[in-house]
């Protein structure tokens, strides 16, 4: 029986985020007789699915950061990793701003290699988001796959001209919508145990608690719903380094009682069950699989205007600029919860999988991607070229 190929993902941490639950969405289901993962991460801390990987069969492997000033050490350490480990005919990289270094050393050396843009920049695009197009860019030339959470994580990631070339696709962020069912059973038992009655309003949100993803601003819009609706709560599921800072904010704003940070949750689909409307002021988003998990549940989803367009896969979606007053927010919400009430919920399941995102449609689209790549680099390794 022959060995099954190993694609190699290259990525910061292997924590509960957007990418990396698509990852390990697509690695729970991937035939492991043919394809096995492995990854290459940034960071020495363990990730959330780190157990699951290594149960899985996957490896893991850690590399120092690239940080700007160590192109050289991290150039080699790519190099001798990569020299040593021959078996990795195929690597999968979700890192932008390091890419033209690893993917020059492995197409320097045969391999295939697959950038993968997840993010797409906001209105505000700012310094940061220059860099980090600028440092992508030239990745278009070089790789030999090019995939996008949509059209516009695409175009920002590479650049206008990428959806000509033929190398160029859309993966959609697909989901077990088997698992994002509603249920009545699983919003009592999550209400019960966060001590919310079954008719009070839960406005929710998922994400890591960082910048981009503006739980600040959903927190004052929070505040200016509790003028209209003093019981309702806010659940917030994630952690991050901003975790420290929201909880000031909630304190100093009083609102301690009604706001719930409770953290990385393994059961998603349960909470959101548990939630009224979903709330996502995000500054920029390549796509926001949770918005696919919450419509799914049947949960109407108020969003920034810095979402795609592509995360609208049902009615329940509605957006609002960022420049919208928290007035404005507020009244945006409290319509759409009035428009879908829970007594007309029902799980959209149906419209999920017409736009394409359930995981069964994608998982054939990534194995023949990966089989075909790594065919194709088979028995054409320049593993000892030494003129790089």
């Amino acid at each position: 029986m022959c060995k099954p190929i190993r694609v190699l993902h290259v990525i910061g941490k292997m924590d509960r985020a957007g990418a990396e639950t698509m990852i390990m969405s697509l690695y729970r289901r991937i035939d492991r007789n043919k394809i096995q993962f492995d990854f290459m991460v940034h960071s020495k801390e363990k990730g959330d699915f780190d157990d699951e990987i290594r149960a899985l069969g996957g490896k893991i492997f850690y590399i120092d950061k690239f940080k700007g000033f160590n192109p050289i050490p991290y150039y080699f350490a790519w190099r001798k990793f990569l020299k040593k480990h021959s078996e990795y005919r195929v690597i999968h990289g979700h890192i932008g701003s390091s890419a033209l270094i690893y993917i020059s050393v492995a197409k320097s050396l045969g391999r295939k290699t697959i950038i993968h843009s997840h993010s797409a920049f906001s209105d505000r695009f700012n310094l940061h988001d220059h860099l980090i197009s600028w440092l992508n860019y030239p990745n278009k030339h070089i790789a030999t796959e090019l995939l996008a959470a949509s059209k516009q994580a695409g175009i920002d990631g590479f650049g206008k001209s990428v959806i000509l070339q033929n190398n160029f696709r859309v993966l959609n962020n697909a989901i077990d919508t088997n698992k994002f069912l509603y249920s009545k059973l699983k919003r009592q038992q999550i209400r019960t145990k966060l001590g919310i009655s079954p008719d009070t309003l839960i406005i929710g949100n998922i994400g890591r608690l960082v910048e981009v993803k503006n739980q600040s601003r959903l927190i004052e819009i929070f505040n200016t719903i509790l003028v209209k609706i003093p019981d309702a709560h806010l659940l917030i599921l994630g952690e991050g380094p901003l975790r420290e800072k929201l909880e000031q904010l909630i304190v100093d704003k009083g609102l301690k009682s009604n706001v719930h940070l409770v953290g990385v949750k393994d059961n998603v689909a349960d909470y959101l069950s548990a939630m009224d409307i979903f709330v996502f002021p995000s500054l920029h988003e390549g796509l926001g699989i949770s918005l696919i998990e919450a419509q799914s549940t049947g949960i109407p989803c108020v969003v920034s205007d810095a979402v795609p367009i592509e995360a609208k896969v049902s009615p329940l979606l509605t957006f609002i600029s960022l420049k919208s007053s928290d007035n404005e927010w507020m009244k945006i919400i409290l319509r759409e919860r009035e428009n879908y009430s829970i007594q007309n919920r029902t799980s959209q399941v149906e419209k999920i999988k017409q736009a394409n995102y359930d995981i069964s449609q994608t998982l054939p689209q990534v194995s023949s991607l990966y089989l075909n790549l790594a065919e194709e680099s088979n028995g054409i390794s320049n593993d000892n070229n030494t003129n790089l």
